[in-house]
This record gives structure tokens, C-alpha cells and sequence, in this order.
């Protein structure tokens, strides 16, 4: 059975962006040089997502929420991606945080009424690069990391006869990463970005698939498009988070 009761779309919304940065597109064609460059990348994934929720003792329900009903509770949103690359070795550095807002009422509306609750998700991702295949206007990039994922909850009873009651807690975890990402040059302005990882160790099982397009507008800024997939499967600390998450991104990137 499908829910689309709020509170548990504020709790997908601090976990709908779950996302290894290690595919935000590469820039258009450029020669191999031996010095050090640098991206800077902000963007915004417009995610939706669909899969399995169930928090403590609460029966695990399914959800579904498009990205138009996640961004309703959405607070304050700050996304970006940072690399550098020299010869054929990179690194990239990804950072995401939410801060999400919402009220609504309980269960037993009667005993616990209304609720406040305040959701914060810190997500970071680490990744080292090496570049083995670069010729016929395509190079190929093998990724290794970790990323490590955080949410905070506080929950305020404002009705019913527990009135004032307040709870927080917190949940995080590791999960190492390996990835592939092909990118394709058909010109001077355009690549082409393909990317795929798995890994796992604090959730149980997480894979990622990438496709997108990278449009230079000059040599220092570019704009990056595509779609985006990344399951999640963590199962830990009273927590069940079985989701799938989908849709298109946008970036814009600064090259120096």
C-alpha cells in the first residue's frame, strides 16, 4: 500500500538526494595536461523517489513522492561538487545539506495531536580518480571512495495530551564506493557522461547510474545536464530506508 501521508514525505526529503557526486559531468573536449585543474560545480538533482520507509516500531510502508512534493518542506538546500585533476589521478570532493521543516499530526491525534519536526541531512563523498583510457576522443576513469551519510531529527508534540514532549536522535553511516565513468567528446562544446558505481558497508547495498550531457560555454564555464538513478537499501538503527531515487540535474560549472 502506497503512503502519502506527510510525515513521511519529510522524512524521504532528508534522504532523497543520497547522491555519489562522482558523475557530475566532465567539461567539453580539452587537451591532457600535466598541471593541476580545478571544478567547481553547484547543482541541483530535482529527485522524486519511490520505494520502502519504516522508522522504530511503526509498520515499514511504501512511499512515493515526486520532486514537486518533496520541495514543499524544504527549508534551506545547499548542494556542490569540487575536483582536481592532474595527469591521469583526481580528486573530487561532493557536499550536500538539507534542512527540512514540517508539521504534522500523528497517528493518535488525541494522545500525541500535532507534531513539529525539524530534519537535517549532512551527506558527503570522497572519491580518488584514475584515468587509464584516453584516445578516439573518449577517456575512461576508474572512481574509489566512501561517502558518509547523516540525519538528525527533532520531533515536538505541540497538541494533544502530550503537549511539549521532545525528541532528537541521529543516524549515520560509511559506505565505500567503486565507479566507472566513460565520457564521449562528439565536439569542441559537447561531451557526452555515462557512470555507474556500487558499494555498501554501513547500508546494506547502494548502486548509482548516471547519464548526462556537458555543454562548455567558454573555457571556463560550462553547463551540465542529465538524469540521474540511486538506490539505497540501509536497514540499521531502527531505521528502514529501501528507496530508489530518480530524475534529471542541472549544474553550472567554473573550470580554472
Amino acid at each position: 500500500m502506497r503512503a502519502h501521508r506527510h510525515w513521511f514525505t519529510t522524512l524521504a526529503v532528508a534522504t532523497f538526494l543520497l547522491v555519489g557526486a562522482s558523475a557530475l559531468p566532465a567539461r567539453a573536449a580539452e587537451q591532457k595536461s600535466d598541471k593541476a585543474e580545478f571544478d567547481i560545480v553547484p547543482y541541483l538533482w530535482g529527485a522524486g523517489l519511490d520505494g520502502t520507509l519504516g522508522i522504530g516500531k511503526l509498520p515499514a510502508q511504501g512511499v512515493e513522492a515526486s520532486f514537486s512534493d518533496l520541495v514543499s518542506d524544504l527549508h534551506f538546500a545547499a548542494m556542490g561538487t569540487f575536483k582536481v585533476h592532474k595527469g591521469d589521478w583526481g580528486v573530487l570532493i561532493d557536499a550536500i545539506y538539507l534542512d527540512l521543516h514540517d508539521n504534522f499530526a500523528t497517528p493518535n491525534e488525541v494522545v500525541y495531536g500535532q507534531a513539529d519536526v525539524a530534519l537535517g541531512e549532512q551527506l558527503y563523498t570522497g572519491l580518488l580518480t584514475y584515468r587509464f583510457y584516453d584516445a578516439h576522443k573518449t577517456t575512461v576513469d576508474f572512481c574509489w571512495g566512501g561517502r558518509y551519510t547523516r540525519i538528525d531529527t527533532d520531533l515536538k508534540l505541540t497538541t494533544g495530551a502530550a503537549a511539549g514532549r521532545y525528541a532528537s536522535a541521529n543516524v549515520n553511516w560509511w559506505d565505500w564506493l567503486a565507479g566507472v565513468n566513460v565520457v564521449g567528446h562528439p565536439s569542441p562544446r559537447w561531451s557526452l557522461n555515462f557512470y555507474a558505481d556500487l558499494g555498501g558497508g554501513g547500508s546494506q547495498f547502494t548502486w548509482e547510474g548516471i547519464a548526462g550531457a556537458d555543454f562548455a560555454f567558454n573555457k571556463t564555464v560550462s553547463m551540465a545536464f542529465g538524469y540521474r538513478y540511486l538506490a539505497v537499501d540501509y536497514e540499521e538503527n531502527k531505521l528502514l530506508y529501501n528507496v530508489a531515487m530518480a530524475g534529471p540535474y542541472l549544474g553550472l560549472g567554473f573550470h580554472f
